[in-house]
């Protein structure tokens, strides 16, 4: 057996349906190997930014393996930045690097490079195929460790020569995938103890929640307790259900906005965060008694220990705390929540109002969110199920659009509604050429305010000037008409209220092809909750 053939059955027997590249010189006998077999389909993509995020967004929808092929030393270079954000939202993929043939490395041959330098830097681990004596190892090995807790990237190094080889003797098989054990008995106790002993308890979730499938015991324990649930700033997936009672949003990328949110409680119970991922510095301090439980111990303790500690599967560790806990123990007091009032002023449409009418029309869509300024909004309107809202986790910009396509694969049933701004959504357009191709059928609302948005806000914080003029991207103005025309998707333009209604009332009836909906906006009007962005 080749080296080739064994990557592609093993993918398949392991439940890969499809791999993501932008393939080159070093990836055609894997392109060529895909092409022979049903699964996985390689799936073409025009730059490796967008392949690398759509087989983030394909494994976070699935809560499985992402397969991603990436186009040696150069193409490893484009999808780094993807690589990142996959890294930080704990998404595992299989990093698959087509490498120069070995036979002629010593002359320096166009396309070679430090790969395993590169790779390491956005990788939890990385592999070298060296021989047909540690191929077929070392593809299980690496299909392993991604999925093995806590899960990330790892990148495995394929020779173009040596993929192509004859000999493997070894026959694909069905990986198993390690987990971590649940708490022991005596722990478990510590943690009732300390619940018990908490009269105001605020939860902070991250994405591991959502990888371990313990929203629904995080939102038993909340009952419970009277304990009230915040998703960590930038958590990539969310982690409970936005309209379960106990769920009190997601926390500012603030350290000062952060500490004012928690200073009523006095126990904080951390689940999976290894640190509270802050934009800009500002100080603040978390004094209150804390515990953790999560699987990556590489982990940031905000201010003070941790009274208690552990590196455990997150859902069974609830199940554990919960079968002790007596219902109501601590009260039912509900977090409360902001009430928004906003009226609209002048012609055009307002940000919030646009953000409040697509959330109750597609309210059963699954919600993929670079929306900039506006994703305080998202987050204080939705209303949606754990893992049903998705961001980048990262703070780059790029990734929400091809994303958006490879969780419309994984979901080709549901409508996937991605909210961009327009900065971003040119950052990823390339995306929107496979979108067509494998005939998904996303909404993409691009909101037009002809200027990078977040970094006047920022600007604003860090210089008090209200807008940079190096942000502004209203001269050349985009044509979002003319994009969606290249990638044969359909277009409107939403300029007033009313043109909003009439676009939402079209859509109303059914999204059978991908739909770019261009929002213009006045640059000078901003979300209501545009306050907690930082």
């Amino acid at each position: 057996m080749k080296v080739n053939e064994f990557l592609v059955e093993t993918l398949a027997m392991n439940g890969v349906k499809y791999v993501f590249g932008n393939p080159g010189t070093t990836e055609i006998a894997l392109v060529r190997m895909s092409g022979q077999a049903v699964y996985p389909e390689y799936v073409t993509v025009l730059s490796e930014l967008a392949a690398v995020a759509m087989a983030d967004g394909y494994a976070r929808a699935t809560r499985s393996l992402g397969v991603v092929n990436l186009h040696a030393a150069p193409g490893l270079g484009n999808g780094m930045g993807s690589l990142s954000t996959a890294r930080a939202a704990k998404t595992p993929l299989l990093v698959l690097i087509g490498a120069q043939d070995r036979r002629h490395l010593h002359t320096r041959p166009i396309l070679d490079g430090p790969l395993e330098a590169m790779a390491s830097s956005v990788s939890k681990a990385v592999y070298t195929l060296h021989s047909l004596q540690d191929a077929a190892f070392y593809v299980e090995k690496a299909i392993r460790l991604a999925l093995t807790p806590p899960r990330g990237p790892v990148a495995l190094i394929c020779p173009m020569d040596l993929m192509e080889q004859e000999g493997i003797d070894e026959r694909p098989r069905r990986i198993f995938q390690p987990g971590l054990s649940g708490l022991t008995e005596e722990d478990a106790e510590l943690y009732l103890r300390f619940l018990t002993d908490s009269q105001h308890l605020a939860v902070v979730a991250s994405e591991e929640v959502y990888w371990d499938q313990a929203g629904t015991e995080l939102e038993v324990l909340a009952r419970a307790t009277g304990a009230h649930i915040y998703a960590a700033p930038y958590t990539g997936v969310l982690p409970v259900s936005s309209a379960a009672q106990s769920f009190a949003g997601y926390l500012p990328p603030s350290k000062r906005k952060i500490e004012r949110l928690l200073e009523a409680y006095d126990g904080l119970l951390f689940l999976g965060v290894t640190g509270l991922r802050t934009t800009l510095y500002s100080s603040g301090e978390l004094l209150q008694v804390k515990a953790w439980i999560g699987e990556d111990p590489d982990v940031v303790v905000p201010d003070t220990e941790y009274k208690i500690a552990r590196v455990a599967d997150i859902k069974s560790a609830l199940r554990q705390i919960n079968a002790k806990l007596e219902p109501k123990v601590m009260g039912t007091d509900l977090p409360v929540r902001p009430s928004y009032e906003w009226h609209e002023t002048g012609a055009g449409t307002h940000p919030s109002t646009v953000v409040e009418k697509l959330l109750k029309m597609f309210s059963d869509s699954l919600l993929v969110d670079e929306s900039g300024l506006s994703t305080t909004d998202v987050r204080a309107f939705m209303k949606v199920s754990d893992g049903d809202y998705i961001m980048n986790g990262s703070g780059g910009i790029g990734w929400a659009l091809p994303a958006s396509v490879g969780i419309q694969m994984a979901n080709p049933k549901r409508t996937v509604l991605a909210l961009i701004g327009d900065g971003s959504a040119i950052y990823g357009s390339e995306a929107m050429w496979t979108a067509s191709k494998h005939g998904t059928r996303i909404v993409l609302i691009v909101f037009a305010n002809g200027q990078y948005a977040t970094l006047n806000s920022a600007a604003k914080v860090l210089t008090n000037e209200s807008s940079l003029n190096n942000f502004s991207l209203a001269h050349p103005a985009i044509d979002f008409g003319g994009l969606a025309k290249m990638y044969d998707w359909k277009h409107f333009r939403v300029a007033e209220a009313d043109d909003l209604d009439r676009v939402l009332q079209m859509l109303v009836t059914g999204v059978e092809n991908n739909t770019l909906v261009e929002v213009v906006l006045d640059a000078n009007t901003i979300p209501i909750t545009a306050e907690d962005h930082f």
